[in-house]
């Protein structure tokens, strides 16, 4: 995936391929040697061909990504333990600045075509989340980023995922090349001080050793509790790149096993090599105990004989387009991804044909061809070639001028990251300038003019300020005792009596908590919310979830016990997609399927239970549809009549139980599909955050319509 070393090891300095011979025309002993591993690169090459053809159209992992990772602290080990034995010091500040200076200008060059992109191409919901992702990947932090955030690597919408993601494994890499340099420094000091009757080899295997078994124990425990934190974490990382250093340190000796027991564990490892992404199944085993199985198959391809004869593996990987292939690897990784995110993006597929994914690859060819000729070449030939010798010395310059690469690219890169950052922090002036007539939400009179320079609020870059949380954490007599109950919410005035109103279910319930709590308050009432998200109140399908069975049992005894005046309830359900039966989502919406036994106690603890309407659900996010059809919000409306029943399924079940006025239905279809149509866009105001979410800040807006439909069908005042 990365060259660092071409210019520095004979391992890897490009030379023209020689053709392949049907003889063993090299010494047994040449892996011994610093000569060109031109196999290697075909192996390189093969490696990230593996990975963009999983990722492009089959939407897998490959397992070429580790042996990525084993190959570069193989080189890395190989090259500075020469130098070690040579009685040469181990390079710190000079190896860090080598391999960066050749790491960092094609990486620069990447973020800044994504955010280019990403800015024109990607609605803004994603920005922000995309700025960051820039920062990360340009610092080596990507990794520790996608953890933080618990992105799962698996789960492949790729058109929905960040054209960035795959700086994961660069930036695992970019923390190894800092810290593997102090490890062969440590190792080296131990050797001379303490253990020069022994091979460094054997000094520095010692130290590899302890860290492949405890990176190992630890992935295999993190993989097993934690995918998706295991699989970004460097910690459980550390183990491929030990193992890449052993079989560095090991390659001698292994060099010395007979030749037909290395060619047949070549083969069988190349072919593992190529067969592990199609016959693994990666899903919940990577990056524990299962990725030793291409890494190991790497190992032996390494450990097969070295000379290009068709007997071993080495003259299927010398070919010549692979190993032109290998010395554009690094960059063919970088453009692959973002460039399978756009074209999923603006074609609107889900996955690439087998023409795209073909375009796709030969395109990051061409783009990586182009970014190491006319980027990292140039920047590698600069570094060596300019000198002021009469005034710094020619290793003096060099540093500094790997260091002017480093910074350069890195301040070039931030550029439009931070112009991106201007562009939101202007929006946002911008929105808080404008005043409620701009953005009246509900309350848009039916001859009201929207300014044209107005913008819809809320900004799609603010949405996750719009989830609902008013007042404050329940405390006192009525903070819950029950551990089942995560989330509770009070506010108003408590006079030591029931709160007026609680508010009891899912984020649908959530999703109307500002207006409701709003209309207590005003009143001088108390309200509770208390919800657990995905849960709703009532639904034995929802206690599949242990946490969802036990939240309903334990908020009907809880509320049961505050016996308030009023509960708030979801009855119905409503869904986004038809079903297998071609049943489109309305002819779905039903009412919670144990409602009714679920209520009672509420109602036998002396309170009035308000039966609310599901609201409409998309297959699509609201904020995004508005933002990729700019000026004509009306894209993204959708048909009440397609999603939901024609006949509310809580009025159905009201009529055929006998509650009286303890049971009545609340319906605030009226206000979100006026006229039969779901709007997206009301007074210019997003109606929702995401597909079936409403807004706070249209909720906000509709206060007074929510007060008015509620006490309609309460008689509350």
């Amino acid at each position: 995936m990365n060259q660092v070393e071409n210019a520095e090891d004979n391992y890897l300095s490009p030379k023209k391929a020689q053709p392949v011979s049907h003889t063993l025309d090299q010494s047994r002993t040449s892996t011994q040697r610093a000569g060109f591993r031109v196999d290697l690169q075909g192996l390189r090459a093969l490696a990230v061909l593996l990975v963009m053809c999983y990722h492009i159209w089959f939407s897998r992992v490959s397992g070429g990504v580790d042996i990525f990772l084993m190959l570069s602290a193989f080189f890395l080990t190989s090259s500075t333990a020469r130098r070690i034995a040579r009685g040469q010091r181990p390079p710190l500040l000079d190896g860090w600045l080598h391999r960066f200076s050749r790491l960092i200008p094609q990486a620069a060059v990447v973020i800044i075509g994504v955010v280019i992109a990403a800015w024109i191409i990607l609605p803004s919901t994603r920005w922000l989340e995309l700025i960051d992702q820039s920062n990360a990947a340009l610092f080596y932090w990507q990794n520790w980023y996608l953890s933080d955030h618990q992105v799962d690597y698996y789960a492949f919408n790729t058109a929905a995922a960040s054209p960035l993601q795959h700086f994961w494994s660069l930036s695992v890499q970019g923390q190894i090349f800092i810290i593997w340099p102090l490890v062969l420094a440590g190792s080296a000091l131990l050797w001379k001080k303490l253990f020069s009757r022994h091979s460094f080899a054997a000094v520095a295997g010692g130290a590899f050793g302890a860290i492949f078994l405890g990176s190992l124990a630890y992935s295999i425990h993190i993989t097993a509790t934690n995918q998706q934190v295991a699989y970004f974490h460097t910690g459980a990382r550390l183990w491929e790149f030990a193992l890449g250093s052993l079989l560095a340190l090991a390659l001698p000796w292994l060099s010395s096993l007979p030749e037909k027991i290395r060619r047949i564990g070549g083969w069988a490892g190349l072919a593992t090599v190529i067969g592990s992404g199609a016959v693994l199944d990666v899903q919940g085993q990577f990056p524990g105990f299962m990725a030793l199985v291409p890494t190991v198959a790497a190992a032996l391809v390494i450990s097969a004989p070295a000379p290009r004869s068709w007997a071993n593996p080495s003259g299927l990987l010398s070919l010549p387009p692979l190993v032109k292939l290998g010395d554009l690897s690094y960059g063919m990784y970088l453009w692959h991804w973002p460039l399978l995110v756009f074209y999923l993006e603006v074609s609107g597929n889900e996955k690439a044909s087998f023409a795209a994914g073909s375009v796709l690859i030969l395109a990051s060819i061409l783009a990586s061809w182009a970014t190491t000729k006319f980027v990292e070449k140039p920047a590698i030939a600069w570094q060596a070639s300019a000198s002021f010798s009469r005034l710094i010395p020619q290793t003096g310059f060099k540093l500094i001028a790997q260091f002017a690469v480093v910074a350069v690219g890195l301040g070039v890169a931030s550029l439009p990251v931070m112009a991106w950052e201007n562009n939101v922090e202007h929006r946002r002036a911008m929105a808080a300038a404008q005043t409620a007539t701009d953005n009246p939400g509900a309350n848009a009179e039916d001859d009201w003019d929207p300014s044209p320079a107005a913008l819809t609020l809320p900004l799609a870059t603010e949405l996750d300020s719009e989830w609902q949380t008013p007042g404050d954490v329940c405390e006192g007599a009525n903070a819950p005792d029950d551990e089942r109950i995560h989330f509770c919410e009070q506010g108003g005035t408590f006079d030591g009596g029931a709160p007026d109103l609680v508010l009891l279910g899912d984020s649908h319930m959530q999703h109307w908590s500002a207006a409701a709590s709003a209309m207590i308050e005003e009143a001088g009432g108390s309200w509770i919310l208390v919800y657990e998200p995905g849960c709703r109140y009532g639904s034995d399908a929802d206690r599949v979830e242990e946490a969802c069975s036990g939240f309903q049992d334990a908020a009907q005894e809880y509320v049961a016990d505050l016996a308030p005046q009023m509960v708030l309830t979801t009855a119905s359900k409503t869904v986004a997609d038809p079903d297998d039966m071609l049943r489109s989502p309305g002819e779905q919406e039903i009412l919670v399927d144990n409602y009714a036994e679920m209520i009672q106690p509420l109602l036998d603890a002396g309170s009035r239970v308000i039966a609310m309407r599901d609201t409409p659900r998309y297959t699509y996010s609201i904020p995004e549809c508005v933002d990729s059809n700019k000026g004509l919000p009306a894209n993204c409306d959708g048909s009440a009549g397609y999603a939901l029943n024609s006949v509310n399924p809580v009025e159905q079940f009201l009529d055929s139980n006998d509650y009286g006025d303890q049971v009545v239905s609340l319906d605030m279809t009226g206000l979100l599909c006026p006229e039969g149509v779901c709007k997206a866009v009301i007074g210019n105001v997003l109606t929702y955050l995401d597909d079936s979410h409403l807004s706070k800040t249209f909720v906000l807006s509709a206060k007074r319509q929510f007060a008015s439909s509620f006490k309609e069908a309460t008689n509350w005042e």
